[in-house]
């Protein structure tokens, strides 16, 4: 049921489920700890981190940010991620895990969703191929001190 009886508009059964998992935690930007759209993950474990009450905290959703577990602004070039941060504040000062993996079900607590994000990399079954538009001895020394083999008529990484 999507409206009370009086007209007042509640959350459905999986939008209680999903906000009521981060307690202690009020979510300034409506709809962020919510969407569907993962991050990369940044890492294999949550960030202990001390957060202080009341003040505004930005969590990295997109899992970009060179500041990890917080916001630096990397989600913000055009067509780069569709994820936004979550602005929050904490009700109590103390030390709280946010997640890394960025596929947490309560943003932005871990819930222990890393356990099941693989940690081989996203491209490693992927085969990289440098091709040179010379066979001078000056590109096959570039490409040895690079570390790439000769293979197929071309370079590529071991």
């Amino acid at each position: 049921m999507l409206a009370s009886r009086v007209g007042r508009k509640v959350a459905g059964p999986v939008v209680q489920s999903t906000r009521g998992a981060a307690r202690g935690f009020k979510i300034l930007n409506e709809g962020a700890d919510m969407s569907v759209f993962k991050g990369v993950k940044a890492d294999h474990k949550p960030a202990s981190v001390q957060l202080e009450a009341g003040k505004k905290y930005f969590w990295c959703a997109c899992g970009l940010s060179s500041n990890q577990p917080f916001c630096d602004g990397s989600h913000k070039p055009d067509g780069l991620t569709m994820a936004k941060p979550v602005e929050f504040e904490v009700e109590r000062t103390g030390t709280y895990l946010l997640c890394n993996c960025k596929q947490t079900a309560s943003r932005p607590l871990c819930d222990g969703s890393h356990k099941n994000v693989s940690k081989r990399p996203l491209n490693a079954d992927a085969r990289q191929k440098v091709a040179f538009s010379s066979d001078r001895p000056i590109y096959e020394g570039v490409a040895r001190k690079l570390g790439l083999k000769q293979k197929d008529g071309g370079w590529h990484m071991p």
